[in-house]
């Protein structure tokens, strides 16, 4: 920001704030213009009650000035916001100095006796920084023009004796700086405030952006309005565990870093097909990963899109190789039903999923075998005939007992 104009350095910075200030300006305008023409009105009715303005040229001078206000007053009900408010603004004040000093070329003590120019070309400069919502470099360049008329007035127009034009230049001048002053700080509050309001709205943005990272969108914005706690029961969908097997002796046996980039490669690939399908990677556990299908938001084919998101993540899960370069082999789990989601915790919060249905999931990971994908019962009849399946087998499920599962075949 220039300490003298107030300016932003950045030119498209401060398009950006007239651009933001444009409504303000837009109301400024319009007030100022009722008030122009108050001004203009009041002009009119003294000359009448004190038979002043006996010059046409006066007259028509007063009644051109009160017609143009309001004009000008009824164009901010016709048109919308935009850049010309800048340029009305700015003709409003300097059309009314010019009309003060065409006023000033025709007056004098025969035909205005009350007429002072160094009261209206004072009062000018000062509504320079109070009408229109000009910046502050605009109001101080239109106050010098009205200062600068004034001297054409009183030393040309109107010839006064010099004390008295000094004597009313320190008035005139003195009230200019202390309204300048008053106006050079408003203005550079008001951009203070501006920039910090746009640091505000960027925090805002980022804090979004990562809620959206870390949350399903929905979820998140839920979280941004205040709501807690956020806790949904969703009558269907359904579940996915997908570990690599022989994960522990395969971390043993290499270096931290070629695992996380080994893990990398394989959650990069499964984020993509997550995404692609419109499922909801719920988070990983090591080298586990959950998927779910049907929330937050309900879908139909839930299941349908998990599956196919199964058999691609097998898929996928035999490109990536171990760091001696043997492919990955991934056992999945999968199983459909009534569950609980919400967003748990405070300061590292996460959206889960609760119930028998994830546990039974979990179950038909831990059971399954290298490179197959198997389903409980309940999937395999939801999912009929639209794929193919091998079993049933009866395998001993923790906490269930025997159990009937499915293996699906990939196709």
């Amino acid at each position: 920001m220039h300490p003298v104009t107030l300016r932003f350095l950045d030119p498209a910075l401060e398009r950006h704030y007239h651009d933001a200030r444009l409504r303000s300006r837009f109301v400024a305008g319009r007030v100022s213009s009722l008030a122009g023409a108050i001004a203009w009105g009041t002009f009119i009715l003294l000359g009448m009650a004190l038979n002043e303005h006996s010059v046409s040229v006066v007259q028509w001078t007063t009644y051109t000035g009160f017609v143009a206000m309001l004009g000008m007053f009824g164009l901010h009900f016709v048109l919308r916001p935009g850049r010309w408010v800048e340029i009305a603004g700015v003709v409003i004040l300097l059309a009314n100095i010019c009309a003060l000093l065409f006023l000033t070329a025709f007056t004098n003590e025969a035909n205005a006796p009350h007429f002072s120019p160094s009261t209206v070309f004072t009062l000018a400069s000062v509504m320079a920084f109070a009408l229109v919502g000009v910046t502050f470099w605009e109001g101080a360049r239109i106050a010098a023009v009205a200062i600068a008329f004034y001297y054409i007035a009183v030393t040309v127009l109107q010839p006064q004796p010099f004390i008295a034009i000094l004597y009313q230049s320190a008035w005139m001048l003195t009230t200019t700086v202390f309204a300048a002053l008053g106006f050079y700080f408003l203005d550079r509050t008001q951009r203070i405030a501006w920039l910090r309001q746009l640091d505000l709205i960027s925090a805002q943005e980022q804090i979004r952006s990562l809620l959206h990272n870390v949350l399903p969108p929905a979820i998140a914005e839920r979280k941004l309005a205040g709501e807690s706690p956020i806790a949904d029961t969703y009558a269907q969908a359904s579940l996915l565990f997908a570990d690599v097997v022989g994960f522990t002796p395969l971390s043993s046996r290499f270096s931290s870093t070629e695992v996380v980039t080994m893990l990398n490669d394989l959650y990069e690939r499964f984020d993509a097909i997550v995404a692609r399908y419109g499922l909801e990677k719920i988070k990983t556990i090591g080298d586990c990963y959950m998927v779910a299908g049907g929330l937050p938001r309900p879908d139909p084919d839930h299941l349908k899109r998990l599956t196919d998101a199964a058999m691609e993540m097998q898929a996928e899960a035999a490109k990536v190789h171990t760091p001696d370069g043997q492919p990955l082999a991934l056992r999945i789990g999968m199983h459909a039903g009534p569950v609980t989601a919400g967003v748990i915790g405070q300061a590292k919060f996460a959206f889960d999923v609760w119930g028998d249905t994830v546990n039974t999931a979990s179950r038909m990971e831990a059971v399954g075998t290298a490179n197959r994908i198997t389903v409980s019962d309940e999937v395999r009849r939801a999912l009929g005939d639209a794929y193919a399946f091998s079993g049933p087998e009866m395998v001993e499920v923790k906490g269930k007992g025997l159990t009937r599962v499915w293996m699906l075949e990939q196709v």
